[in-house]
């Protein structure tokens, strides 16, 4: 407690206050982030009691060393041209001295308080998640060109990561003996379990899927090892070995049902339509569409005359995705197993027409939450990107080209890197030298955060960065506590596909997250969650 201006004011409950609005911004609102970062920042300062502080910041060194990522980027200007992006990325960055010096010197959390902070989180991504599926139901009159555009407060891959975190945390406070909880609650929190898995289907982010995947098999795997009845231990790990395996064999259909192509006997090939116009056929192309084979049987001048009689949207013109509607056209046609002629056109329904006008490829994309059409689109664009196509406004094969670019970088600049403030010039130097086919538009960082790291860091520094995130987990037994562990692996999982630590709220859900479950609660604690002691 302390006076001020006669106010009195509970810093303790300030504090706890303070992490409880972060949580409720991080799914709603970039600048409630901010605003909540702001009110931390001042109550701590208003709190004075620095004597005690900087005797929690030497006794424990995790924390300095934690903070210390923010001064390997500061210590990168060294080699850096454009100090403008450089210190720009600083400020960004900064969040790595606040929360780590913040909730590492405040009072410690109790187990009620973490449990009430990931209910508040649970209730933010309850609204977040309910406003998106009312933008994708249409029930929300909001722009929406694709399924990441249902999210309009943070990316929709931030949004997945923040749902797992949810749906692991919620699911130890349910399996968990620390946690005391009513039948209400527990249905309650199990509805909202179930309902944010659904949404991660429907919002199809293969990011979010993918870790939620993995950290079910994670969790599940821990727990067949700590069943110490032999039954239940031997029928969970048998179910887990039958998902495995029913998860590959969908895999391993996936692919042999794409590549098995129709039959076509080259050496005869119709050369004329039913109207006497010449069909192009285009031999050397293989690209195939539903095993139909895309540039065969072609006829440009039927198409264009019979297309521009049917829909609004000229053959010359875009379609509502931006992509050339000509070769949509032509791949949803393939996709049919309709010739490109003016009889494909006629049978084409009044609803392929306005799939082909939304930009849509290829009819089976209409089964929105099919999973064939999902694994489909990832074989579909890295077999394109495997023959010369642009790999331009596909996700899966756009990252790997983004990769590609950061792996020359580093080649080129092996020990040091190029320098906190030199990344964004230095990627789009490298696309030029790569003569990429990528537009302006894409040429975007790695999206690879260990990619981004050695080449903005090099060896020397990429070291300096992991030890600073990996020593306080380990000297401090991160590892034993679950609710680190699910977020950790979170995160690193991320790192693969996503330059989380470049973001606004990526940076504040992995500095926040990471204080709170590693230095806001008291490690010699009877209470601490080590779940190894759980049987």
């Amino acid at each position: 407690m302390r006076k001020i201006f006669n106010i009195t004011f509970n810093h303790s409950k300030l504090y706890f206050f303070g992490l409880i609005l972060t949580v409720l911004s991080l799914p709603l609102s970039k600048f409630a982030v901010s605003v909540s970062i702001i009110f931390l920042v001042c109550n701590w300062i208003l709190e004075l009691d620095f004597k005690r502080k900087w005797h929690e910041l030497k006794t424990n060194k995790s924390i300095l060393i934690f903070i210390g990522f923010f001064f390997v980027h500061l210590l990168w200007l060294i080699n850096t041209e454009d100090f403008q992006y450089g210190f720009k990325d600083l400020s960004n960055k900064a969040k790595f001295l606040v929360f780590p010096i913040i909730i590492g010197t405040s009072r410690k959390l109790s187990f009620d308080q973490i449990k009430t902070i990931l209910i508040w989180f649970a209730l933010a991504l309850l609204s977040s998640t309910i406003i998106s599926t009312l933008i994708l139901t249409q029930a929300i009159d909001y722009p929406v060109e694709n399924i990441r555009d249902i999210s309009p407060f943070i990316s929709h891959i931030r949004l997945s990561l923040l749902i797992n975190v949810s749906i692991f945390s919620l699911g130890y406070i349910i399996a968990s003996k620390k946690f005391k909880i009513t039948k209400f609650e527990f249905f309650a929190y199990l509805t909202v379990i179930l309902w944010f898995t659904l949404f991660l289907y429907l919002l199809r982010s293969l990011t979010g899927i993918v870790i939620f995947i993995i950290l079910l098999f994670f969790v599940l795997t821990v727990l067949s090892v700590k069943i110490k009845v032999l039954v239940p231990r031997l029928f969970l790990q048998v179910f887990l070995i039958v998902i495995f395996l029913l998860l590959a064999s969908i895999l391993a259909h996936s692919i042999s049902k794409f590549y098995s192509k129709e039959f076509v006997d080259f050496q005869n090939l119709e050369e004329f339509t039913l109207n006497g116009n010449p069909y192009k056929h285009f031999l050397k192309r293989d690209q195939i569409e539903n095993g139909n084979y895309l540039w065969l049987y072609i006829s440009e001048k039927e198409l264009e005359k019979e297309w521009n009689e049917v829909s609004k949207i000229a053959y010359l013109d875009e379609d509502k995705k931006g992509q050339k509607i000509q070769y949509t056209l032509l791949r949803y046609l393939t996709s049919k197993g309709y010739r490109k002629d003016s009889v494909g056109i006629s049978k084409l329904s009044f609803q392929d027409i306005r799939n082909i006008e939304n930009g849509m490829a290829n009819y089976i994309y209409e089964k929105k939450y099919a999973l064939y059409p999902i694994i489909y689109d990832i074989i579909w664009q890295i077999d394109v990107y495997r023959k010369g196509l642009n790999p331009a406004g596909n996700s899966v094969t756009l990252r790997i080209e983004l990769a590609k670019n950061g792996i020359d970088i580093i080649r080129n600049n092996f020990w040091f890197g190029v320098g906190t403030g030199d990344v964004k010039q230095t990627i789009n130097d490298q696309f030029e030298i790569n003569n990429s086919k990528l537009p302006q538009k894409y040429r975007l960082r790695a999206h690879n955060l260990y990619i981004t790291f050695f080449l903005t860091f090099g060896l020397i520094g990429s070291i300096l960065i992991w030890f600073c995130i990996f020593y306080p987990v380990f000297k401090l037994k991160g590892f034993r506590r679950f609710l680190f562990t699910i977020f950790f692996i979170i995160a690193l999982l991320s790192f693969v596909n996503e330059d989380t630590l470049e973001t606004h709220i990526g940076i504040t859900f992995f500095s926040y997250f990471y204080s709170l479950f590693l230095f806001g609660t008291n490690f010699n604690n009877k209470n601490e969650v080590e779940y190894e002691q759980e049987s």
